[in-house]
């Protein structure tokens, strides 16, 4: 343990949480079973012996006994990169360095817990309005998104963050990882279960999305009335001008090792595999592989507007400002 929590919000069987089943889950990162315990989140005593747990915020007791004022502090508590054996969210993030990835599978978030930015999703920021969405009024925190005590959904994300039905991303299922990365919390573990490379896609992950974003759902986007770049929909599909072969052999226009290096060219962007029953064949590059949020955007965020994989907008490499478009047009 580096630090005197390691997690976030920990098993705990209570009705305010609406904790109703086991949690020894497909992915449950947050667990007796990877040896956290309730107290790294909770405590029994706001004051113990006169003073105050360590690792506790001053002010309290808090809501639920947590031993940090606000839901955000508490998950960056170890998520801010001050725990190697945690996954880093928070910018600059090195857990990746040298791996043969660029960043996670998320991403990460570009500003501090209050400040807000162009280059996604904001943390602990009053949104008066959220992007292709009907919400109003959003603040968000990592639990808005993420079951704080784990479950069996890919990164342990919510069921139904928003809107009136649930989008769950099942792991094993719509989602498949590699060669199993053993459980976090520890540096190696962490670094593998959270790297881009080391998970592939089905379905569902759009979705997901779209339960936030409900002006990007399929139904809501008409030849006459689009309002986004198509997804869910095979490369070689009707609806753009693409060319699947430039796709299928993953060299030429927009193709390329790294991101920023002032050659034209990124990695291959991620993609579905609607077909797909493991990890091997979600990976396998066809015609018929699907776009989807993620082939674009990260969850957390980037070093690019907008969370983009590339710097279509903004800062970033000239060279590299088309690549990501050029990977599926080639136009």
């Amino acid at each position: 343990m580096i630090r005197s929590l390691r997690g976030s919000a920990i098993v705990i069987a209570t009705a305010a949480w609406g904790l109703t089943g086991p949690f020894a889950a497909a992915e449950t990162y947050h667990g007796q079973a990877q040896g956290q315990a309730c107290s790294d989140c909770h405590t029994e005593h706001y004051e113990e012996g006169g003073g105050l747990p360590a690792g506790t915020d001053a002010g309290g007791p808090f809501d639920r006994l947590l031993v940090r004022s606000t839901t955000n502090r508490l998950c960056l508590f170890c998520h801010d990169g001050g725990d190697v054996t945690a996954p880093d969210v928070v910018t600059p993030v090195t857990i990746y360095d040298a791996t043969g990835d660029e960043h996670s599978g998320a991403g990460f978030f570009a500003a501090s817990i209050g400040t807000k930015n162009d280059f996604g999703h904001d943390l602990g920021v009053l949104a008066a309005e959220v992007p292709f969405s009907s919400l109003t009024n959003i603040t968000l925190s990592c639990a808005s998104c993420h079951d704080p005590h784990g479950n069996d959904n890919y990164r342990n994300i919510l069921d139904r963050p928003a809107g009136p039905t649930d989008h769950p991303v099942r792991s094993g299922s719509d989602t498949f990882v590699d060669s199993s990365p053993g459980d976090p919390p520890s540096v190696g573990a962490t670094a593998l279960a959270y790297r881009e490379s080391n998970v592939g896609y089905r379905s569902s992950t759009s979705l997901w999305c779209t339960s936030c974003h409900d002006e990007l759902r399929p139904e809501s986007n008409t030849p006459t009335n689009r309002r986004h770049h198509l997804m869910n929909v095979p490369i070689s599909g009707p609806g753009y001008p693409t060319d699947p072969g430039h796709w299928m052999a993953g060299s030429g226009s927009g193709f390329g090792t790294s991101t920023g290096d002032d050659v034209e060219g990124i990695p291959r962007l991620r993609f579905q595999v609607p077909t797909a029953v493991d990890y091997p064949s979600s990976q396998v590059v066809a015609a018929d592989n699907e776009v989807m949020c993620e082939t674009c955007h990260l969850a957390h965020g980037s070093a690019y507007e907008h969370g983009l994989v590339w710097p279509n907008e903004g800062p970033g490499s000239p060279a590299d400002r088309d690549s990501g478009c050029q990977q599926c047009h080639n136009y």
